[in-house]
Order: C-alpha cells, then sequence, then structure tokens
C-alpha cells in the first residue's frame, strides 16, 4: 500500500580522489556514530511521506522510512516464501492447535528516549490498530485474530496472538509483526480521532538503527544513526547520513541522477536504462523480482463498469504486449515486463495461477461484446453510448511515475478505436491514492507491490456490514471468492492452500474487476561506490544500515 538530477558529473571507478563536496542543500553530517560511519546517501524519492506512525501509515516512503527507523517484531528473508529470523521477537511458537502463536521478546531494544521496548508497547500499538476512531486502512489485519485483535500480555517481555482459527504460519507471523511498535508512554493519552495530526506522525521516536533528524514538507527527509541504539552492533549503520529529496516529476529525478546530485533512484523508465549503463559507468544497474504489477482498476460502483462484459471488453481492446514492448522493453530489446493475470506475485513458487492465460488483443471481440451490452454508435460520431449516454470516462494516475503516464496515453489511443473516449488526469500521489480508498474515480491506472504471503481478503472480500474493504477500490464483490477467502485462510499450510488461491485467481480474471497489465521487474539505480546492498524483492532498501562507502571513494566526507 507505492513511492519511491545539477551541474557536476560523478567520475567512475575505484581510485578516485574523494571530493569535499557538501551533501545537497548544505546538509553538514552530526557528530560521528559510536563506531566509524563515512559518506551520504542522497535518495530521491517520488512523493512526500504522508504519516511515520503505526497504524496510520499509507505510502511507499512512510513503509520503507518507518522500517529503518525501527527494528521489526520479526524480521525476513525470502525465497519462494517467507524465512522468518529474530528481529524483537527473539523466540515464537505455536500451540498444538495453531492458534495461538507465542513470542518472546528481547529486553534490551529501547526507544530515542531510553525507555525500553516492552509487550504492552505492541498490545497498544495493535489497541490503536483496531479502534474505529483512529480509521486505520489496515485494520484487515487483526480480522482474524481474537477477541479484538489485541495480543495478549503475559509479562513484560512475552506475549501471545490468539487467532479464530490456524492458517499459513508464515501469513500469521506477517500480521502478527506488520506494524512498527509506538511507545505507548507517548500516545497513550492522544485523542485517537486526530492521531494523524500528533505530533509523533511527522517527528517519530523509533527504535532503530536510523532516526529522523530532519524533514521539509515536500522538499526532504534526513535519516541520521541513531547513536543510542541498543540492537545489535551490526545493525549500526556505516553512513553517516541518508537524505530522501522529495522530487516529483520523473525527469527532474533522471537529470539530478545523471548530474551526480542524487545516487539512488527507484522505478527508472526502462527507455533510459541502456544509455544509463552505457553513459554513466558511475551508475549501477540492479533489477528486482517480480513483485510489482501495473493494473487499470474500474469502479464497479458506477453503473457504466457494473457489466463484466464492459470490463472484458475494455481489457481485449488493450494490446498489453505491445504496450511491454513500447514501455518495458529497452532499446536493445531486453524486456522487463510479463502480461498479469493476478495479483499474487509469480514470485511464490506454486500459489501464482500460471495456466491462466492473457485474454488475447481482440478488437473485434470488444465490440461485439459491447454492442452486446448495449453500447452502440447510434449516431455515428465515433463513440459508443447507450440510452443517450455516451461511453467516456476519466483514467487518472498518480504525478511522478512516467511509466503509468505513458500507459494511460496509449491506453486512451487504444479504447478510442473501440468508441470509448478517455480523458486523462494526474494526481500528487497521496491524493491520488486517497481518492481510491474513497473511490472517488471512475477508473485509475495503479499499482501493488505485491505482498509475499497470500491473505486477498483487503482486496477482493465484498465490503462487510457497514465496512469498507480499504484496498478493495473496485467495490468488487463476488461470493465464491468471499468463500474462497476464508476457507484458503483457515489452511494452515500454504502449499495446501495453493489450489484455493489458484481457483481464485481463474475467477477474478474472469471477472476482470481490473485490467491486469503487467508484472515488471522494477530497475534501480545506484551510484556504484556504495557496496553491501541489498536490493532485492523484499525491498530497495533493505538493510540500509550495512550500506557503506570504501574510505578511498568517499563523496562527502563531512
Amino acid at each position: 500500500m507505492r513511492a519511491v538530477l545539477l551541474s557536476l558529473l560523478i567520475s567512475c571507478g575505484g581510485g578516485d580522489t574523494p571530493t569535499t563536496q557538501t551533501p545537497p542543500n548544505g546538509e553538514v553530517p552530526p557528530a560521528e556514530a559510536k563506531h566509524e560511519t563515512r559518506d551520504t546517501l542522497v535518495i530521491a524519492y517520488q512523493g512526500d511521506i504522508g504519516y511515520l506512525l503505526s497504524p496510520v501509515y499509507e505510502t511507499s516512503a512512510d513503509v520503507e522510512i518507518l522500517a529503518n527507523i525501527n527494528m521489526p517484531i520479526v524480521d525476513i528473508d525470502f525465497d519462494c516464501s517467507l524465512k522468518k529470523k529474530p528481529g524483537i521477537a527473539t523466540d515464537w511458537s505455536w500451540s498444538e492447535d495453531g492458534t495461538i502463536l507465542s513470542m518472546t521478546l528481547r529486553d534490551d531494544i529501547t526507544f530515542y528516549d531510553g525507555n525500553v521496548v516492552d509487550a504492552h508497547d505492541i498490545a497498544f500499538t495493535w489497541e490503536l490498530l483496531g479502534d474505529p476512531k483512529v480509521g486505520s486502512p489496515r485494520i484487515g489485519y487483526l480480522e482474524h485474530m481474537k477477541p479484538d485483535g489485541n495480543p495478549k500480555v503475559i509479562d513484560d517481555f512475552h506475549l501471545e496472538w490468539h487467532f479464530t482459527h490456524a492458517y499459513d504460519r508464515d501469513t500469521q507471523v506477517a500480521h502478527a509483526s506488520a506494524m512498527s511498535i509506538v511507545p505507548k508512554h507517548l500516545l497513550k493519552d492522544a485523542d485517537r480521532a486526530t492521531l494523524r495530526g500528533h505530533k509523533l506522525s511527522k517527528n517519530p521516536v523509533g527504535n532503530g538503527p536510523f532516526r529522523l533528524e530532519k524533514y521539509e514538507p515536500n522538499e526532504r527527509i534526513v535519516l541520521v544513526p541513531n547513536e543510542n541504539f541498543t540492537g545489535p552492533a551490526e545493525m549500526r549503520p556505516r553512513l553517516k547520513r541518508v537524505i530522501f529529496r522529495i522530487l516529483p516529476e520523473y525527469a527532474t529525478r533522471l537529470l539530478e541522477l545523471q548530474s551526480g546530485n542524487v545516487d539512488f533512484v527507484q522505478n527508472l523508465s526502462v527507455a533510459d536504462t541502456d544509455q544509463l549503463k552505457r553513459d554513466y559507468p558511475h551508475i549501477r544497474i540492479v533489477r528486482r523480482g517480480w513483485r510489482f504489477m501495473d493494473y487499470i482498476a474500474w469502479n464497479q460502483s458506477l453503473p457504466k463498469f457494473k457489466d463484466k462484459r464492459v470490463r472484458t471488453a475494455l481489457t481485449q481492446a488493450i494490446d498489453v504486449d505491445a504496450m511491454i514492448g513500447k514501455i518495458l522493453t529497452s532499446e536493445s530489446g531486453e524486456r522487463y515486463g510479463r502480461p498479469a493475470t493476478s495479483n499474487i506475485t509469480p514470485e511464490l513458487c506454486g500459489v501464482h495461477n500460471d495456466e491462466v492465460k492473457p485474454l488475447p488483443f481482440d478488437l473485434e471481440v470488444s465490440k461485439a461484446l459491447m454492442a452486446e451490452a448495449g453500447w452502440t454508435d447510434s449516431n455515428g460520431d465515433g463513440i459508443l453510448d447507450k440510452d443517450g449516454e455516451k461511453f467516456e470516462f476519466t483514467l487518472v494516475t498518480n504525478m511522478g511515475n512516467k511509466r503509468r503516464g505513458d500507459a494511460t496515453i496509449l491506453v486512451q489511443s487504444y479504447l478510442e478505436k473501440l468508441g470509448v473516449k478517455v480523458n486523462l488526469e494526474i494526481r500528487e500521489s497521496n491524493v491520488f491514492f486517497q481518492s481510491l480508498r474513497e473511490r472517488k474515480y471512475e477508473a485509475a491506472l495503479a499499482g501493488w507491490s505485491a505482498a509475499l504471503f497470500v491473505d486477498p481478503s483487503d482486496v477482493w472480500q465484498s465490503d462487510a456490514a457497514g465496512e469498507r474493504r480499504e484496498f478493495n477500490f473496485t467495490n468488487y464483490s463476488n461470493p465464491r471468492v468471499d468463500e474462497l477467502i476464508e476457507t484458503g485462510l483457515k489452511t494452515p499450510d500454504l502449499a495446501q492452500a495453493a489450489p484455493i488461491w489458484k481457483e481464485l485467481q481463474a475467477i477474478i480474471y474472469e471477472d476482470q474487476p481490473y485490467t491486469f497489465l503487467w508484472w515488471m521487474e522494477e530497475t534501480v539505480a545506484i551510484d556504484s561506490r556504495f557496496e553491501n546492498t541489498e536490493i532485492d524483492v523484499l525491498s530497495p532498501l533493505k538493510n540500509l544500515h550495512l550500506w557503506e562507502v570504501p574510505p578511498d571513494k568517499v563523496k562527502y566526507p563531512k
């Protein structure tokens, strides 16, 4: 839930003489941490943060920053499925029936102010998550917990999670460790209805290897090592500072990368990869796994998109393979995309349904389906109409994402040939995602960074009585899908649940609530002076505390 350039050119390679530059915007690093730190990492970010506070965080920027200013309850690696590692929790076990997850916590992790992180803080975090006054978009994490989703505190460093039923244990752990922990002693008296406006939402008190030093709205976010970090010594940062510069326009981010004013850019346009490899040897291009997908959401709250025949016709009028060739294929012919038929990532081996094939591009079939649904060009003006209403809608996407912007133009062109008038609109990222959650749009070209566990309930399960599914942007509802979700989440082993999830994917693709566009290997650019970087399917900034620069390659020594 998706984030995420002036005049001096960096010279390449090892052995370069360190420069005496100051980090962008005149930043001067603070005193060194308890062990040697070197250099500054400058990251170009597409959008600003929303809220740096569980459980109201929203954007990909929120997620990545929270992950670096807090220790996880349970850390993970990934290889076809989640691999759990100790974080704040050092040990975990299940009851015989799989409904109780017990955790033992470290007793030496402290918040920035010196207060020890304990089981009461974790329970309080989940209490906030479930409070309707807070209005967390991730309240679905509590759905399979009882009685109210709050873990049971056994003592200061032991707690239990009680689930309504046994289900996949990796998913249980993911649900039980999804939030960054908030300090109860600082928030217990806060007005929960206005938690997003609390000072900690922009000036968080974390417990991890970094701390937020400065935040300038729509300009930059600055992280520095947490000198009082009490976690494992190997988690102490090697960098003096990390600066996130907010640069909404892709062209600006690219220029700043080429000019050497930023070190790290996500979501590169594939069209730029060949030139960067050829002309900028100081830049390293990294491909991540199949975790990122784009789609067009059809708002089924609107009459024109309620008919499955219409949604199918729109999909078959769009040549997705040709779009991949134009948008996700480099000049040298490297393809960075593959057609999507589901939002369950192909990285989940054995769970993604490879037997569901993309609908073929066929304009004549699309026209026939539209006619069958009652949409014809009755007056010869080139636009389909029905009962006096023209088939016209606005397709929105988020600012600063060149790939999606290019895709909307191609979609507009394809659907014009079908007789559908498409107006295009670009919205600032936070405004765009808010409009999706509130279903205040007609059609939207958006994307997912897919979860690495399976829980489709937030996206595909029908709205509950009096409760809207926060990420069911399309108002989708199918009783069989609801049934499969309930059954799948009660199946304690992912391999056993795989046939259930495969059936679910087939039904959803048949229903076409989305036009599923593509899975893509996101391309990330990073200055080659940085070593020990882990850029993988889990995170573009994984283990940021381990990133370092050799002494002879330091760019910002002060």
